[in-house]
């Protein structure tokens, strides 16, 4: 193809495109978002551990995975996950020993023995203790994940007698004191939060540019439209649910609309031979596996044609498995070449080991 075609790269700025500019912005998760991460967090780790313990890792691929893209979306907005997220979690409706003297007064009694009283199965003091019908105390977490997953009983690992999760009980609150009630009413995810900063600061800079918020999840295009229209601003949605005649009113209606406008658009439908030069400012609400993929969603932005200086902005949760991926991508611009002489057999295993050192396993 050299001998017969020309090719401009942009880097060469042979077509003399306007500067681009990419930069990270952390936020911080509210303390119910890093209270729910952190338990689904220690809950993946669980699994990947069971999975290791019992040389099952590398049939269990798909489910690792699908426990990373949970803590990935927990990142953006809990209601991305299912119904069933609390699933992976101990229940909280273990019912309430108070109504069972025998069964309170003697898990008093074994708690306030000492220090030498430990959970029978992870041999360490209880955390969040629960009592068995068969008088025999647990961490709350770690009966009800050697229990299995359907009602059925299972021999107590003290003494073998059959128990169910239906047959738990927990030591009752410390208080119920309605201000520690939780709120019933959603709020504003985090990241959404800061997105709505970002934009703000941007319109007061510069009142005349539009916007492109790119994310993987559509549901998450479906979620972002009502805060930001809340906060003043005109949006658009490109996802996977357009077809290309739709796609193609969707961006020429983005050309003329007002100042200020946001179009949220999708990864999977908006990398491919889409102009979108109407806008100069990028927002990726989270990183991606694929570099490649990144860089065509930008280009859409930073292309020929466009008159504006470009803005990119990355949203990462801090402390979070966002920031492995961002360490993880940029550990693979360095092996890129060893990684695409291995075989097919070879990228799946890298890619089971990436998933756990992802759950910080290993690095």
């Amino acid at each position: 193809m050299a001998t017969i075609s020309l090719r401009r790269i942009k880097d060469k700025l042979l077509i003399g495109l306007p500067s681009k500019t990419v930069e990270t912005v952390s936020l911080q998760l509210s303390g119910e978002e890093r209270e729910l991460y952190d338990r689904m967090e220690s809950s993946s780790k669980d699994f990947v551990d069971y999975f290791i313990f019992a040389d099952r890792l590398r049939s269990r691929y798909s489910f690792v995975h699908f426990l990373v893209l949970r803590l990935r979306k927990l990142c953006d907005d809990s209601a991305l996950c299912s119904l069933d997220l609390t699933s992976l979690l101990p229940s909280d409706n273990i019912r309430d020993a108070s109504k069972h003297p025998e069964l309170l007064g003697k898990m008093i009694d074994m708690l306030q023995d000492g220090e030498d009283f430990v959970c029978a199965i992870c041999g360490c003091p209880p955390t969040d203790a629960v009592i068995t019908k068969c008088l025999h105390i647990f961490c709350k977490r770690c009966i009800w994940y050697y229990l299995p997953r359907k009602e059925f009983e299972k021999g107590c690992p003290s003494c073998g007698e059959p128990i169910s999760k239906s047959g738990l009980f927990s030591a009752p609150p410390e208080s119920s004191n309605p201000e520690n009630t939780k709120k019933t009413s959603r709020t504003t995810p985090s990241k959404v939060s800061a997105l709505i900063e970002l934009l703000k600061e941007s319109s007061v800079v510069n009142s005349s540019s539009k916007s492109v918020v790119f994310s993987l999840f559509d549901k998450m295009l479906v979620l972002l439209e009502k805060p930001l229209k809340d906060a003043g601003f005109n949006t658009l949605r490109l996802d996977a649910s357009t077809d290309e005649r739709g796609q193609a009113e969707i961006i020429k209606e983005f050309g003329s609309a007002r100042p200020g406008t946001v179009l949220l658009a999708s990864l999977k439908t908006s990398v491919f031979g889409i102009n979108l030069t109407a806008a100069s400012k990028v927002y990726l609400l989270e990183p991606w596996w694929n570099t490649a993929d990144e860089e065509r969603a930008i280009n859409c932005v930073h292309r020929y044609g466009q008159k504006e200086n470009v803005r990119i902005v990355r949203l990462i949760a801090q402390n979070s498995i966002e920031e492995r991926i961002l360490e993880m991508k940029e550990r693979k611009k360095l092996a890129s070449e060893a990684f695409r002489r291995q075989g097919q057999k070879e990228r799946r295993e890298v890619s089971i080991d990436d998933l756990c050192s992802l759950l910080s396993f290993w690095t």
